[in-house]
C-alpha cells in the first residue's frame, strides 16, 4: 500500500478522534436545575478547566423570617461565607464551581465546589449523564474524600425563566 495513502488515512483519524475527544469533553457544557430548584447553574469553561456559576435563582431576597440573615426584600448574598470580606457579595452571578478537568468518559475531577448554603468549600468530581442532559455532582470533604454526598443536576427544560420569580444575570432589570 502507498506510504502517502496510509498517512493520509492516519492523519484523518488521529483529527477525527480528537474532535470527538473535545465534543466528549464539553458534554457538560450548559444550564442545570438542582434538586431544590430554586436556581439555575452554568457549567463553562474556565481556560482549559471548567467551572459553574449561578445565572438565576428563584425568589432571590431575603424573607422576613430570615432578617437574622440579611435585609427583607434584598437579593441573597454569601452571608455564611467563611471570610468577613465576601460576606456581602451577591450569591446572584457566583462562580462556585472551579478548577475541574476533563478527564474522559464524561467525568470531571480536581475541582473545588463552594457551597454558600454552608460556606464550605468541598473537593469534589461532577459526571455528565445521559449526554450532559444530567450531571452527578459529588462533593467530599478534601482530608477524607470518601465522606461526601451526591447531586443530581437536570439540564434546564420546562422552566418559565420569564416568570418573576427568577431573578437571572441575563435578564435585563426593569
Amino acid at each position: 500500500m502507498n506510504l502517502r495513502i496510509v498517512l493520509s488515512v492516519w492523519a484523518v483519524a488521529l483529527l477525527a478522534s480528537t474532535t470527538l475527544l473535545a465534543q466528549d469533553a464539553n458534554v457538560a457544557l450548559g444550564k442545570y436545575l438542582p434538586p431544590e430548584k430554586d436556581s439555575v447553574i452554568e457549567i463553562f469553561k474556565c481556560g482549559d478547566k471548567y467551572c459553574g456559576k449561578t445565572v438565576c435563582i428563584k425568589d432571590n431576597a431575603y424573607p422576613e423570617k430570615e432578617k437574622d440573615k440579611g435585609i427583607p426584600g434584598t437579593p441573597y448574598l454569601d452571608h455564611n461565607n467563611e471570610d468577613p470580606k465576601l460576606r456581602t457579595r451577591p450569591n446572584l452571578g457566583m462562580v462556585f464551581i472551579t478548577g475541574f478537568d476533563y478527564v474522559g468518559e464524561g467525568v470531571y475531577k480536581n475541582g473545588r465546589i463552594y457551597n454558600p448554603r454552608d460556606g464550605k468549600t468541598y473537593c469534589g468530581k461532577f459526571t455528565a449523564l445521559d449526554g450532559g442532559n444530567r450531571l452527578d455532582l459529588k462533593g467530599t470533604l478534601c482530608s477524607i474524600t470518601f465522606i461526601g454526598k451526591t447531586n443530581s443536576w437536570v439540564k434546564l427544560a420546562g422552566v418559565n425563566l420569564d416568570d418573576p420569580k427568577w431573578d437571572c444575570t441575563f435578564k435585563s432589570k426593569k
